[in-house]
């Protein structure tokens, strides 16, 4: 079983124990965010043997919507091992994983729309992971241990994109990302060393502390998630960031995927994350259906996620 469809599994075993739980009925929206990713394959199986079909943006979006959902789902895996003993959470690893989750319903849409009509997507490429989420003090080893199972987990996700793509278009399509990767898992590496060292019990400096940390995210993470764009639509990722911080980040970034028109605005309410349509988001080729649907997602989304966590703290046990 692949790994897409076994976290999925697994988190539905957990649900299943609870269900009556509300925290666990939150995360079964979150589950159905990543499951409508899932879906998107077999649409663009089908779109694929329509005569004369230009699915490259719609490949480009879905491997960038999967990668994204791989990411946050790896986040959130440890708390539902053992239902019966759930792990603590914490803060930090919660907002990064809601930001890679609040990226994916346009993604979703982008997707369909290409589908449609090629060239409507509506989404700036290449899709960035957004800022690497740093709170005060020391990052917690089970964030760390959370962005190490993500990068291994997507390699998975990756690799088995590789084999396709060098099975569709040769192997001198893959060549720059699998360099690129073999960049990425030798800092995957040196990040690895630093949570040896800490499972150890040995006193690690604070400065390999922040550099195993911004390894795994940026030097891992955002080379996969530029690595599964690059192999849909070479030359996307060439003028990509190779970080989103800066000394003036905010403590909780709020994640705005780039649109090529108005996208809808973020409302923070007392209610929690929600969505306000904005003006212009139901261009050419996109029906009032559809924009329905995307706003009932987004809404869904943000209420579910801003609910989550509202306690604030240092984490949460669940």
């Amino acid at each position: 079983m692949a790994f897409r469809e076994l976290l999925h599994h697994e988190l539905g075993a957990a649900l299943g124990l609870h269900h009556e739980d509300p925290v666990v009925q939150n995360l079964a929206g979150l589950r159905r965010v990543g499951a409508a990713v899932y879906g998107l394959q077999d649409e663009l199986k089908a779109a694929e043997t329509k005569p004369g079909s230009d699915l490259q943006r719609a490949r480009c979006y879905f491997a960038a919507a999967d990668t994204l959902v791989t990411f946050a789902d790896a986040f959130v895996l440890d708390a539902f091992l053992d239902p019966n003993h759930p792990k603590h959470v914490p803060h930090v690893t919660y907002l990064q994983a809601r930001q890679f989750y609040l990226l994916i319903p346009d993604l979703v849409t982008a997707v369909r729309k290409e589908i449609a009509y090629p060239g409507s997507g509506g989404v700036h490429l290449p899709i960035l992971c957004g800022p690497r989420i740093e709170l005060p003090g020391r990052c917690p080893l089970e964030h760390l241990l959370a962005m190490r199972r993500a990068a291994e987990k997507v390699d998975d996700v990756v690799g088995t994109q590789i084999e396709l793509v060098r099975a569709r278009a040769g192997d001198g399509a893959v060549k720059a990302a699998v360099l690129a990767l073999t960049e990425a898992k030798t800092k995957k590496e040196s990040a690895d060393q630093v949570i040896g060292a800490l499972r150890a019990g040995e006193r690690v400096p604070q400065e390999a502390h922040e550099q195993a940390e911004a390894y795994y995210y940026d030097g891992v993470l955002r080379a996969y998630l530029y690595a599964a764009q690059e192999l849909e639509m070479p030359g996307t990722t060439r003028n990509a960031p190779v970080t989103e911080n800066d000394e003036d980040d905010a403590e909780e970034p709020a994640p705005t995927p780039r649109r090529a028109v108005p996208q809808a605005q973020p409302n923070y309410g007392s209610g929690g994350f929600g969505y306000n349509s904005g003006p212009g988001l139901a261009g050419p080729g996109f029906g009032l259906g559809q924009l329905f649907a995307a706003d009932m997602l987004a809404n869904l989304v943000g209420d579910l996620l801003g609910g989550l966590f509202g306690g604030g703290g240092g984490g949460m046990w669940w």
